[in-house]
């Protein structure tokens, strides 16, 4: 039925591949994707080209089979081999992603054009004008960024999003043209919105800073809070994306970050991360693949936000 569209779309991910495109390209595939029926052998091999095209847009390859034979490496120096270069892969995708939010100011304006996204974004600051202008304004903007972030790794997938639309006295949400299909996919998604609104927040503090503005301080000390409560694994919070592919170890690891974290801060928003994550962690069903990199990530947000939260509101 769909045989001449998928060769249409199979030849203009080719192209988009060979010219270096990758995101043009998955974002081919992942139509032809929805074409085909659950099982069907062709399914099967595509989405194997997806992940493919997925692992080099990561900048990682699937990690190949051990040789019959072959003699196994010490356990301890490989864990620690992998936890470094995980670490190191983990920077450099958060720099990857910083890189872009100063970069592609095209990306970060095309919500500013859309006229329902500007109304929304007047209408949730009128609702959080209790405490003057600026700071609800610094808000809006901290969480504007926040949600360029998920726009952007999005497109970055080859999955078309919608500009933000603000909920007064809720938040704001951006909508999907085709969802995430893959754990670790989604959980970079999910995780790029904190990563983006962590740069808001330390521009913010960094105004502050110069300028001695309270507001400023204010506006980073509550986009850290704001950022916190995504991370928690509930509902469709980014938190819960993020955690989807961790294993159960990697959920507790984390978990007993965030009580620490709470502890040393004394702030409640780390604790309830931890607790819901070792909530999610021991009632899991299926044990997640596990993925070092989002784990270090979500560790790397957890920490970060805590300490911008610690600033001043006034």
């Amino acid at each position: 039925m769909h045989r001449a569209r998928l060769e249409e779309l199979a030849g203009q991910a080719d192209a988009a591949r060979a010219a270096g495109e990758l995101s043009t390209a998955l974002g081919h595939w992942r139509e032809a994707l929805t074409l085909l029926p659950d099982g069907a052998a062709q399914r099967q091999a595509l989405e194997r080209r997806l992940a493919a095209v997925r692992a080099e847009i990561d900048g990682h390859a699937p990690v190949a089979a051990a040789t019959p034979g072959a003699k196994a490496p010490r356990r301890k120096l490989t864990g620690i081999a992998a936890g470094a270069s995980a670490l190191g892969l983990a920077l450099l995708k958060a720099k990857s992603l910083l890189g872009l939010l100063f970069a592609n100011g095209k990306l970060l304006l095309l919500g500013l054009t859309k006229l329902p996204t500007l109304l929304s974004m007047f209408a949730y600051a009128s609702f959080t004008t209790g405490r003057g202008v600026p700071l609800a304004l610094g808000i809006v903007a901290s969480i504007y960024v926040h949600e360029m972030g998920h726009v952007a790794s999005l497109r970055r997938y080859g999955i078309p999003a919608s500009p933000p639309m603000f909920v007064p006295g809720f938040g704001a949400f951006v909508r999907l043209g085709v969802g995430p299909i893959d754990p670790h996919e989604e959980a970079r998604v999910g995780l790029a919105g904190p990563l983006w609104g962590l740069v808001a927040a330390l521009v913010a503090a960094g105004v502050g800073l110069a300028f001695g503005s309270p507001v400023a301080y204010a506006v980073a000390s509550i986009g850290g809070l704001i950022n916190l409560f995504n991370l928690v694994p509930v509902w469709q919070l980014d938190g819960a994306r993020g955690m989807r592919p961790l294993t159960r170890n990697e959920r507790l690891g984390l978990a007993g970050l965030g009580i620490a974290l709470g502890t040393l801060t004394h702030q409640w928003m780390p604790a309830v991360v931890g607790g819901a994550l070792a909530v999610r962690a021991l009632m899991a069903r299926e044990p997640a693949p596990g993925d070092r990199r989002v784990a270090l990530l979500f560790a790397f947000l957890m920490i970060a936000h805590s300490l911008v939260a610690m600033l001043p509101t006034s």
